[in-house]
Protein backbone atom coordinates (compact mmCIF):
# COMPACT_ATOMS: atom_id res chain seq x y z
CA UNK A 1 0.00 0.00 0.00
CA UNK A 2 1.41 3.34 -0.63
CA UNK A 3 1.30 6.07 1.55
CA UNK A 4 -0.21 9.53 0.19
CA UNK A 5 1.76 11.95 1.89
CA UNK A 6 0.20 14.63 -0.14
CA UNK A 7 -3.25 14.61 1.68
CA UNK A 8 -1.99 15.66 5.25
CA UNK A 9 -0.43 18.66 3.45
CA UNK A 10 -3.83 19.86 1.86
CA UNK A 11 -4.73 21.01 5.48
CA UNK A 12 -3.87 23.75 6.93
CA UNK A 13 -1.79 22.32 9.80
CA UNK A 14 -0.93 18.94 9.00
CA UNK A 15 -0.15 16.80 11.79
CA UNK A 16 -0.98 20.04 14.09
CA UNK A 17 2.66 21.14 13.46
CA UNK A 18 2.23 24.27 14.67
CA UNK A 19 -0.94 24.23 17.13
CA UNK A 20 0.02 21.03 19.51
CA UNK A 21 2.23 21.27 22.46
CA UNK A 22 3.58 18.06 21.50
CA UNK A 23 5.02 19.23 18.46
CA UNK A 24 6.42 23.07 19.64
CA UNK A 25 7.62 20.55 22.46
CA UNK A 26 9.19 18.27 20.28
CA UNK A 27 10.82 20.46 18.17
CA UNK A 28 12.66 22.32 21.12
CA UNK A 29 14.18 18.97 22.56
CA UNK A 30 15.68 18.31 19.17
CA UNK A 31 17.10 21.88 18.60
CA UNK A 32 18.65 20.94 22.43
CA UNK A 33 19.40 17.58 21.48
CA UNK A 34 21.77 18.38 18.38
CA UNK A 35 25.09 18.99 20.11
CA UNK A 36 26.82 21.93 18.25
CA UNK A 37 26.30 24.76 18.31
CA UNK A 38 27.25 25.40 15.31
CA UNK A 39 25.83 22.59 12.96
CA UNK A 40 27.68 23.27 9.49
CA UNK A 41 26.11 21.08 6.61
CA UNK A 42 22.58 19.98 7.61
CA UNK A 43 20.56 17.30 5.99
CA UNK A 44 16.88 16.88 6.66
CA UNK A 45 15.16 13.92 5.99
CA UNK A 46 11.45 14.68 6.36
CA UNK A 47 10.95 18.18 6.12
CA UNK A 48 7.21 18.67 5.64
CA UNK A 49 6.21 22.44 5.82
CA UNK A 50 10.26 23.21 7.16
CA UNK A 51 8.88 23.97 11.31
CA UNK A 52 12.71 22.32 11.73
CA UNK A 53 13.98 23.64 9.02
CA UNK A 54 13.25 26.96 10.28
CA UNK A 55 14.82 26.54 13.29
CA UNK A 56 18.22 24.44 11.86
CA UNK A 57 18.52 27.85 9.46
CA UNK A 58 20.27 30.13 11.87
CA UNK A 59 22.62 27.53 13.10
CA UNK A 60 23.85 26.02 9.97
CA UNK A 61 25.57 27.05 6.83
CA UNK A 62 23.43 25.32 4.52
CA UNK A 63 20.54 23.10 4.78
CA UNK A 64 19.32 20.76 2.27
CA UNK A 65 15.37 19.56 3.81
CA UNK A 66 14.23 16.83 1.30
CA UNK A 67 10.61 15.50 1.23
CA UNK A 68 8.69 13.22 -0.87
CA UNK A 69 5.67 15.18 -0.82
CA UNK A 70 5.44 17.92 -3.83
CA UNK A 71 2.52 19.39 -1.44
CA UNK A 72 5.17 19.75 1.30
CA UNK A 73 7.71 20.88 -0.36
CA UNK A 74 5.83 23.88 -2.01
CA UNK A 75 4.88 24.40 1.62
CA UNK A 76 8.37 24.61 2.74
CA UNK A 77 9.85 26.43 0.56
CA UNK A 78 7.12 29.23 0.76
CA UNK A 79 8.12 29.09 4.43
CA UNK A 80 11.76 29.27 4.20
CA UNK A 81 11.73 31.87 1.04
CA UNK A 82 14.26 34.24 1.43
CA UNK A 83 16.77 32.09 3.46
CA UNK A 84 19.56 31.48 0.66
CA UNK A 85 21.27 29.07 2.63
CA UNK A 86 18.17 26.60 2.64
CA UNK A 87 17.82 24.39 -0.18
CA UNK A 88 14.31 22.48 -0.08
CA UNK A 89 13.62 19.62 -2.86
CA UNK A 90 11.11 17.09 -3.55
CA UNK A 91 13.24 13.36 -3.98
CA UNK A 92 12.71 9.94 -2.56
CA UNK A 93 15.09 9.64 0.17
CA UNK A 94 15.47 5.66 -0.77
CA UNK A 95 16.13 6.32 -4.43
CA UNK A 96 18.04 9.74 -5.02
CA UNK A 97 20.59 10.18 -1.91
CA UNK A 98 23.08 13.31 -2.17
CA UNK A 99 25.93 13.21 -3.33
CA UNK A 100 27.39 15.53 -1.06
CA UNK A 101 29.09 15.24 2.83
CA UNK A 102 26.68 16.45 5.49
CA UNK A 103 27.66 17.39 9.33
CA UNK A 104 23.98 16.75 10.98
CA UNK A 105 21.20 14.36 9.53
CA UNK A 106 18.06 14.64 10.74
CA UNK A 107 15.53 11.59 10.74
CA UNK A 108 11.98 12.89 11.69
CA UNK A 109 8.95 10.79 11.79
CA UNK A 110 10.16 9.03 8.81
CA UNK A 111 12.08 5.72 9.49
CA UNK A 112 9.16 3.85 10.66
CA UNK A 113 7.60 4.27 7.17
CA UNK A 114 11.36 2.13 5.87
CA UNK A 115 11.90 -1.24 5.46
CA UNK A 116 14.13 -2.79 7.44
CA UNK A 117 16.46 -3.07 3.96
CA UNK A 118 15.73 0.80 3.18
CA UNK A 119 16.68 1.97 6.42
CA UNK A 120 20.13 -0.44 6.34
CA UNK A 121 20.83 1.08 2.97
CA UNK A 122 20.05 4.58 4.28
CA UNK A 123 22.56 3.57 7.44
CA UNK A 124 25.12 2.67 4.69
CA UNK A 125 24.56 5.77 2.88
CA UNK A 126 24.98 7.88 5.92
CA UNK A 127 28.10 6.12 7.32
CA UNK A 128 29.35 6.70 3.40
CA UNK A 129 28.39 10.80 3.13
CA UNK A 130 29.12 11.68 7.03
CA UNK A 131 32.14 13.91 7.85
CA UNK A 132 34.37 12.83 10.09
CA UNK A 133 32.00 13.59 13.12
CA UNK A 134 28.60 13.60 11.43
CA UNK A 135 25.52 13.69 13.72
CA UNK A 136 22.51 11.36 12.99
CA UNK A 137 19.77 12.47 14.88
CA UNK A 138 16.32 10.19 15.01
CA UNK A 139 13.16 11.50 16.24
CA UNK A 140 9.69 9.30 16.03
CA UNK A 141 6.57 8.67 17.43
CA UNK A 142 6.62 5.99 20.02
CA UNK A 143 2.59 4.74 19.38
CA UNK A 144 1.34 2.48 16.42
CA UNK A 145 -0.34 3.43 13.80
CA UNK A 146 -1.11 1.57 10.60
CA UNK A 147 1.33 2.85 8.15
CA UNK A 148 3.72 1.74 10.31
CA UNK A 149 6.48 -0.68 8.61
CA UNK A 150 9.63 -0.82 11.22
CA UNK A 151 8.60 0.43 14.78
CA UNK A 152 10.60 3.14 15.73
CA UNK A 153 13.27 1.38 18.35
CA UNK A 154 13.71 -1.13 15.70
CA UNK A 155 14.37 1.32 13.33
CA UNK A 156 16.69 3.28 15.87
CA UNK A 157 18.55 0.16 16.62
CA UNK A 158 19.16 -1.04 13.31
CA UNK A 159 20.47 2.73 11.84
CA UNK A 160 22.59 2.63 14.82
CA UNK A 161 24.17 -0.88 14.74
CA UNK A 162 24.44 -0.34 10.88
CA UNK A 163 26.13 3.21 10.62
CA UNK A 164 28.38 2.03 13.89
CA UNK A 165 27.92 5.74 14.76
CA UNK A 166 27.93 6.06 19.02
CA UNK A 167 25.31 7.16 21.00
CA UNK A 168 26.13 9.96 22.22
CA UNK A 169 22.10 11.30 23.88
CA UNK A 170 18.87 10.64 23.53
CA UNK A 171 15.47 11.35 25.01
CA UNK A 172 12.32 8.97 25.87
CA UNK A 173 9.20 9.60 27.25
CA UNK A 174 5.54 7.46 26.42
CA UNK A 175 5.36 9.32 22.73
CA UNK A 176 8.53 9.92 21.73
CA UNK A 177 11.86 8.68 21.16
CA UNK A 178 15.10 10.28 20.22
CA UNK A 179 18.68 9.07 19.45
CA UNK A 180 21.67 11.80 19.02
CA UNK A 181 24.17 9.13 17.40
CA UNK A 182 27.64 10.38 16.16
CA UNK A 183 30.95 8.96 13.99
CA UNK A 184 32.67 11.17 16.84
CA UNK A 185 32.15 9.82 20.22
CA UNK A 186 33.80 13.88 21.33
CA UNK A 187 31.31 15.05 24.43
CA UNK A 188 29.59 18.62 24.52
CA UNK A 189 32.26 19.58 26.59
CA UNK A 190 34.97 18.46 24.83
CA UNK A 191 34.30 19.93 21.71
CA UNK A 192 34.41 23.36 23.97
CA UNK A 193 37.30 23.00 25.39
CA UNK A 194 35.90 22.60 29.17
CA UNK A 195 37.43 19.04 29.56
Amino acid sequence: MAIDFDAPHEEPDPWGYETHWYEKRRRALIAALLPGEKLGQVLEIGCSTGLITQMLAPRARHVLAIDVSPKAVSLARERLQGLAHVEVVQADITQDWPARSFDQILLCDVAYYLSEAQLSQLARNVRIQASADCVLLLAHWRHPFAQVITPAPAAHDLLAEVTGFARLAGYQDHDLLIDVLSASSVSVAQKDGLL
